[in-house]
């Protein structure tokens, strides 16, 4: 194996007039590749044939570049490039290239069983269960060498250093490759205080903001604080490799039971805008480059809008989608070159918005001028059109067909590139949608640098993440993401008192006062719980299609007596919950209850706000930075991003798609106290 050759980001210009210098001579990073000397310049040779190409040539536009890539490459290694499965670093930073002889072996056998696997009870999640355990054996050789993947979700976890080797290992894989294309590392959010979800296990990165979005920060009022999150979260995300964030979620909170609001900003979609063009300004910068990363804009412009919060299906009964494409238009103009195509199915063809020409071309590249390239949510393909005349009709290639014509240019998750490369020689796909689809990618490589230098240093990634700059950043961001909704004058507390907690870690309240066993024994109570609503549902019948060319039109709601049709999502405070939020105040000692959203808002109704002596509303911050508010070492200023609903009857009466107009709301959109 080559040493990396850093040649070092030396200054060697050519002079223009007026003595300007016209060329910067880039970092280049090689192992596999030589290096071959221009003049004063040095360039990759990345296809191994001892000239400068002009995709390897950095002085050339990127446009220039990619025509000439997407000319020299096979319709196997274009296709390659418009899936973008799995494969997670794992804590000891090897990269698996082949699989070992027994799992070949399971894979022979999966194969010929046509991929079952395990069955749960009732016959479930066979086909699941499989894919699950084909993951796990995904190997570099397969990926990059066999199938041409050049963009790929890593969700894994690793300390700094392992996870840059890990990186390193599989770029210098692509780099061998006949062209030496890199890889494009995508995350999904890292820097949420607990780790959770899509990205679970031990917490290397910062401890910044809330689990999937940007609500808490939102709260807190600061564009440049969501800015400096932006520059944190690119400079530790390139630290170990990683290129692209799957975010943000940058729908609209105007459907507060839809289970996806706490990934979003706020229920204005001006304010969404602000923040989402703060965040990616901190993220991209610029100019995209070296030290900068990618943002990803999900769900779908106009997602959000659920029926009834619950099943598949997006409606506007308030005339207002326009509304939702603020966030887009901001983030398109801050220079998104990606975005992520939602599950849901839109009124206007019955279709899953990926599935949509409509939605796809018409909406996002036409009427919004994005330039990027599109990617389905992980999973899209599986779940087919939605439409109820194709639904269950389809196979998975009849899918990607679909997906690929409607405009869209990569599947997430998927790993069947042969199904794509079929679908062109039997002529439904045709070679300038593919040519297309990849130099739309292809965007990405080279506005990353990456095809320059894709390698990172380990030791430096060691000493970037969880900076105590950094940390010290995330401490405040999760001070702000706690708005004080009612206070009696119980707060801010003394330290030094006696504390009964029921969901904060004793040891953290132990910082702040003395810790009792019994409500009874304590000056005050901490109660902190989550808002757990109920949710389900089956997908329902779509909505009434509205007429071509018409596709603002609101159409008349499914019935609510359907049996298809969504169930009721409950936002209600669990009555268990309530139950016990009592208890503690029976026992006639002040208490404060802090309450975490989780997904959907939640309904606050006039019995549930008088209860405590103080209510605090939390976005997913530390025990210790609910403490801090509660006792005075921050002084809350965050406001409420979106309304709270007085009663489940009033988030019936509500529309879907309009915001700020739930009857008489227990607080306003704006609302937060202070001491």
């Amino acid at each position: 194996m080559k040493q990396t050759m850093l040649l070092g980001a030396v200054l060697l210009t050519v002079l223009s007039t007026g003595c300007k210098p016209k060329y910067t001579q880039p970092e280049l990073g090689a192992r596999k590749a030589e290096i071959l000397t221009e003049g004063k310049f040095q360039f990759k040779d990345l296809n191994k044939n001892g000239k400068v190409d002009p995709y390897e040539d950095w002085r050339l536009p990127m446009e220039k570049r990619i025509a000439d890539l997407v000319s020299q490459m096979t319709l196997e290694e274009k296709v390659g490039l418009m899936f973008h499965p799995n494969i997670a670093v794992n804590e000891s930073g090897v990269v698996k290239y082949d699989l070992t002889p027994e799992e070949k072996e399971m894979m022979r056998r999966m194969e010929e069983e046509g991929y079952a696997g395990p069955i749960g009870p009732g016959g479930q999640n066979a086909g699941a269960m499989a894919m699950g355990q084909m993951r796990r054996t995904a190997t570099a050789k397969s990926y990059i060498e066999e199938k041409n993947f050049r963009c790929i979700l890593n969700n894994g976890v690793a300390a700094p250093k392992q996870f840059a080797n890990w990186s390193n290992g599989m770029q210098e894989i692509a780099e061998a490759s006949r062209l030496g294309i890199p890889i494009v590392f995508s995350s999904d959010p890292r820097h949420s205080a607990k780790l959770g979800g899509h990205v679970s296990g031990t917490q290397y990165f910062s401890h910044i903001t809330n689990g999937e979005g940007q609500v808490g920060i939102t709260a807190g009022g600061d564009p440049d604080m969501m800015r400096r999150f932006g520059e944190i979260m690119a400079e530790e995300y390139r630290a170990v490799g990683l290129h692209m964030f799957l975010g943000p979620q940058v729908d609209v909170i105007t459907e507060p039971r839809w289970s996806r609001n706490m990934g979003c900003f706020s229920e204005s979609a001006e304010l969404t805008a602000e923040m989402t063009g703060a965040l990616i300004e901190g993220a991209q910068g610029d100019h995209v480059g070296p030290g900068k990363i990618l943002v990803h804009l999900k769900h779908w412009p106009g997602s959000g809008p659920h029926l009834g919060g619950s099943g598949r299906w997006l409606v506007y009964p308030g005339n207002n989608q326009e509304y939702h494409y603020l966030p887009w238009k901001k983030g398109i103009e801050k220079g998104a070159l990606a975005a992520m195509g939602y599950y849901s199915g839109t009124y206007y063809d019955s279709l899953n918005v990926n599935y949509s020409y409509h939605m796809s071309t018409e909406v996002l590249y036409g009427e919004l001028g994005f330039k990027g390239a599109i990617c389905t949510d992980w999973g899209v393909v599986g779940n087919g059109p939605l439409k109820p005349s194709l639904q269950g009709k389809t196979t998975k290639k009849d899918n990607m067909e679909m997906i690929i014509n409607a405009g869209v240019d990569q599947m997430g998750s998927e790993t069947q590139p042969e199904l794509v490369v079929e679908l062109v020689k039997e002529g439904r796909i045709t070679p300038e949608r593919i040519d297309q689809a990849a130099s739309r990618i292809l965007q990405w490589h080279f506005i990353l640098g990456l095809f320059e230098n894709p390698y990172v240093d380990p030791e430096k990634a060691a000493l970037v993440l969880q900076s105590p700059e950094n940390e010290a950043f995330g401490l405040e961001c999760q001070r702000v993401s706690n708005v004080l909704l009612t206070n009696n004058g119980t707060l801010p507390a003394k330290e030094g008192i006696k504390l009964y907690v029921d969901g904060i870690d004793p040891a953290v309240a132990a910082g702040y006062g003395t810790v009792v066993d019994k409500p009874a024994d304590a000056d005050l109570i901490v109660y902190r719980t989550t808002s757990s609503p109920d949710r389900g549902g089956f997908f329902g019948p779509p909505p009434t299609p509205a007429p071509r060319g018409r596709n603002r039109r609101p159409a008349p709601p499914a019935p609510r007596m359907d049996p298809f049709a969504p169930q009721e999502v409950d936002i209600d405070f669990p009555a268990v919950k309530m139950a016990r939020l009592q208890e503690l105040v029976d026992s006639g000692k002040p208490v404060v209850a802090d309450i975490n959203p989780t997904g959907s808002s939640l309904v606050i109704t006039p019995e549930l706000k008088a209860l405590p002596q103080a209510m605090i509303l939390s976005f997913d911050p530390t025990d210790a930075a609910v403490l801090d508010v509660i006792f005075g070492r921050h002084n809350p200023h965050s406001k409420l991003p979106f309304e709270i609903p007085s009663s489940m009857d009033a988030v019936r009466a509500q529309k879907e798609d309009v915001p700020f107009d739930s009857p008489d709301p227990s607080f306003p959109f704006g609302f937060g106290l202070s001491y």
